[in-house]
């Protein structure tokens, strides 16, 4: 009697069926076409020791793959649903993240951020429309290198505080003889929530910013 292998096996044991993808085959699979290889061994040729050994391991690493494909998909959800409670932990919380746009409320000032590279005689932040029309400028002066605060009342160049509204937002300093731009850091409340629909770190809605990954968080106050 011609000893047959599995992959023999599998084939007369599928038939007329759709043939399946051997990526697809699951622990009983296995098992079943092992039964059938020992019942269809010739008595005087078993199968070789090392074979069945080799073949055993074949079906513990199957089911040692669908167990750890289980565990890590049980992992994924739990870590989604971590960042998602930390995230929406920062509803109504003020964030500070990187922006060229700053919302500008009913009432109140808005704050914010630059980083200088070197010390300076003087910073700039200007509030432009969005022709560039510069509407609102907050002088700073001298300042030394590192982080440097502001705020805006909301009062345009006249002395009139402006609609509320979403504005364009441009900060420069003196180095030397020449005015080189900075990047604008705005500190502005978080809204809501959501998941990326494939999956994915949250991302937080923020006034006049709009969706940011909570990587893009600098500060939280």
């Amino acid at each position: 009697m011609e000893l047959r292998s599995l992959e023999q096996l599998q084939q007369q044991n599928s038939g007329s069926s759709v043939k399946k993808d051997p990526s697809s085959l699951g622990q009983d699979d296995f098992m079943k076409l092992m039964l059938q290889q020992l019942k269809n061994q010739d008595p005087f040729k078993p199968t070789d020791n090392t074979e069945f050994i080799s073949q055993m391991a074949q079906l513990t690493s199957v089911s040692g793959i669908s167990e750890m494909n289980e565990n890590l998909s049980a992992l994924t959800s739990s870590m989604y649903g971590g960042q998602l409670l930390d995230a929406s932990s920062l509803i109504g919380k003020e964030v500070l993240v990187g922006s060229d746009i700053v919302a500008l409320p009913p009432e109140g000032e808005v704050s914010g951020q630059v980083t200088l590279p070197v010390s300076t005689r003087a910073v700039d932040v200007e509030i432009l429309a969005p022709t560039g029309e510069v509407l609102g400028k907050v002088a700073l002066g001298p300042q030394s290198s590192g982080p440097v605060s502001f705020s805006w009342d909301g009062r345009g160049l006249d002395g009139e505080r402006l609609p509320m509204g979403n504005y364009l937002i441009r900060a420069q300093y003196l180095n030397g003889d020449s005015v080189e731009a900075l990047q604008t850091e705005i500190r502005s409340p978080v809204r809501s929530v959501s998941m990326p629909p494939g999956g994915g770190s949250p991302t937080v809605q923020i006034d006049g910013v709009g969706s940011v990954a909570m990587s893009q968080i600098k500060e939280i106050s």
